[in-house]
């Protein structure tokens, strides 16, 4: 996502990662297409992408796509299937910090006739880091297969499991101003965490899909996904703000958390051509339930506001309390409903129209640390249209318009989930084919107005957690352009560029800690007069970010308001690989080579305001094997 344009990557502590896309939260994250909204707007853990043949992107408001018309992006997961031929391949990997790797995929036919094919996907991963105290172990295997019941009937079943268990994390990260409202300026190593503490997170998706194929074109699809996300911690967080002449004023805040969260989504929809005035166009009809619970539990530690020593005489060594000291936590469920239409309509040779409506009922039930988590809402509308024309047969316009409905798990001082979100989104472009195809451009506007976004207004007294207040008003708009594709024989170039501005009620900027210029710039060269080298080289570069942080409140700058900045920066990666042998690949990846030092995410605020510096320059090697 980092490679994606106009994502942003916001790693607010080390296993509780965000990401953005034109300056809002994405929180709906699919498998092969279904999926359910994230609980928490984030992922928790280091997921990893070894079970997956590629990722897709949609960005902007989704509604052609999915029916929901939420305006950041779609990220959907396109997991590896069976293969009818036999294959494999396996993958060894070191790296700085002792990263060490090792991933294996086996596909091939299971029954004689190849009516019956399986995959196994299985890896291992353990590594240190830049951080002091910090590692992180995870463990994957994946298992899937694909069934012929006749000609026309396709089984498939699949379940995946992933740990990622992690020894000191940080929770919350490093204070980023002191008490006079100047900037601190930690070591890159410097870390919060204690050394007992822990955070160990649990992914299983297990899923079931039936493909039948209809007379005259048509295919119905149904599927059954369930997502189990089991997370056991302790964590250690550092709150207040460090004196700027003793570095004194931080205290300790130890908790126990536990967090269970199951999923289950059913989806169907049947899909094909029909016929009308003379032309031939395309129909999907469907459903889709789904329900999810959410579970956990805060059981806070002895100890809480104890004075600690400066950051830079930080060792970790903080006795590991009893968490004894209270209880908070949640358990409530949610439950959807939703019917769907949407057709393709050809009406000319060169335009084409797309139409479509959602119906939503939603019914939430609950509590969460002692406040009511229930809402309903039935039959909500979510519709959604488009045109595309074709220029030429090389360059082709469009524009969508889709309404915005987009529940919300943020919840305000009182601990009341907010309302969703509602609002509209346009969006208008160009795509273009050069050189047969070798070569695509694209060139995107894109306007979004919405009521009732969650926006962060405080943390809880004696908390880390923020809560939040629903902004009306909110408007962003922007441009997006995008190249890809094959410059010659040799070499291959991808560049995109965004620029967002997003803006409240009386047209002040809003999401600083958004960059408003995201630009990113790779491309690689296989070497002439050396078969098997190529040589590539990617550019990450964003404007600068800033969040507003409070106000002084002693000393001589009192009633000043203490701003945070992070300057523009770019990000540097090399990579080299070169087929060594047949079948045999070895790859040199260097990140960061000019050991650029930010702020990776300016996200938090307040006195919850902090945030950790991104990775120092690394190496990774990776020798692979294909059979």
């Amino acid at each position: 996502l980092e490679g994606t344009t106009g994502v942003t990557v916001e790693s607010v502590e080390t296993d509780r990662t965000y990401y953005t896309a034109r300056g809002f939260d994405i929180n709906n994250f699919q498998y092969d297409g279904v999926g359910l909204p994230t609980v928490c707007d984030n992922v928790q853990g280091e997921l990893d992408t070894a079970f997956f043949d590629r990722v897709e992107v949609v960005r902007g408001a989704n509604g052609l796509m999915t029916g929901s018309g939420n305006p950041s992006a779609t990220v959907n997961f396109i997991r590896k299937r069976p293969t009818a031929a036999t294959q494999g391949s396996i993958a060894v990997t070191g790296g700085s910090w002792d990263k060490k790797r090792i991933v294996g995929d086996v596909s091939g036919s299971v029954s004689e006739s190849g009516a019956v094919r399986g995959r196994v996907v299985a890896g291992y991963e353990d590594k240190d880091s830049y951080l002091d105290r910090y590692s992180n172990e995870k463990q994957m295997f994946y298992g899937v297969i694909e069934a012929d019941l006749t000609d026309t009937t396709l089984l498939t079943l699949g379940h995946s499991i992933q740990t990622s268990d992690t020894d000191s994390p940080m929770w919350g990260a490093l204070p980023l101003f002191y008490t006079d409202g100047t900037a601190t300026d930690y070591a890159r190593s410097t870390s919060t965490s204690s050394d007992w503490s822990y955070w160990d997170n649990t992914l299983h998706n297990s899923f079931v899909e039936l493909q039948q194929q209809l007379d005259n074109g048509w295919r119905a699809h149904g599927s059954v996904l369930r997502l189990k996300s089991e997370s056991e911690s302790e964590l250690f967080y550092q709150f207040g703000t460090p004196d700027p002449d003793t570095g004194e004023g931080l205290a300790a805040y130890p908790s126990q958390y536990d967090l269970d969260v199951e999923q289950w989504v059913v989806d169907a929809y049947a899909t094909g051509p029909f016929e009308l005035a003379n032309r031939t166009h395309e129909l999907v009809l469907g459903a889709t339930w789904s329900r999810s619970e959410t579970v956990d539990e805060s059981r806070y530690g002895q100890g809480i506001g104890d004075p600690l020593p400066p950051l830079e005489e930080w060792q970790g060594n903080y006795p590991r309390p009893t968490f004894d000291n209270g209880v908070g936590g949640s358990d409530w469920t949610d439950k959807e409903v939703a019917t769907y239409a949407a057709a393709r309509w050809s009406l000319t040779d060169r335009l084409t129209a797309i139409t479509g409506l959602r119906l939503t009922w939603l019914d939430s039930d609950g509590e969460s640390y002692g406040s009511s988590k229930s809402t309903s809402y039935d039959a909500v509308e979510t519709p959604y249209a488009g045109l595309i024309y074709d220029l030429t047969d090389d360059h082709s316009v469009y524009a969508s318009y889709t309404e915005i409905f987009t529940p919300q798990t943020e919840q305000d001082i009182n601990r009341d989930r907010l309302d969703p979100i509602d609002g509209v989104n346009y969006e208008i472009g160009l795509k273009s084919e050069f050189a047969d195809d070798r070569v695509n451009t694209t060139v995107a506007l894109f306007q979004t107005e919405q009521k009732n976004v969650a926006d962060a207004a405080g943390t809880y007294p004696n908390s880390p957690d923020v809560y939040y207040r629903g902004q009306d008003g909110l408007e962003s708009q922007g441009i997006e352009l995008e190249f890809v594709g094959d410059v010659t024989d040799r070499i291959q170039l991808f560049a995109g560029y965004t620029y967002v501005d997003i803006e409240d009620a009386d047209g002040n900027p809003e999401k600083s800690f958004v960059p408003e210029h995201l630009a990113q710039l790779r491309g690689t060269w296989q070497v002439p007069g050396v078969d098997g080298l190529k040589l590539g080289s990617e550019i990450r570069w964003q404007s600068e970010i800033s969040q507003e942080q409070g106000v002084v409140t002693t000393g001589p700058n009192a009633g000043t308001v203490i701003v945070t900045e992070q300057e523009s920066y770019a990000v540097v990666d090399l990579m080299a690989s070169y087929d060594f042998a047949r079948n045999w690949n070895a790859t040199l990846n260097v990140n960061n080579v000019t050991d650029e030092k930010y702020i990776e995410s300016l996200k938090k605020f307040g006195t919850a305001a902090q945030g950790y510096y991104g990775d120092p320059a690394n190496a990774s090697l990776t020798v692979s094997r294909v059979f």
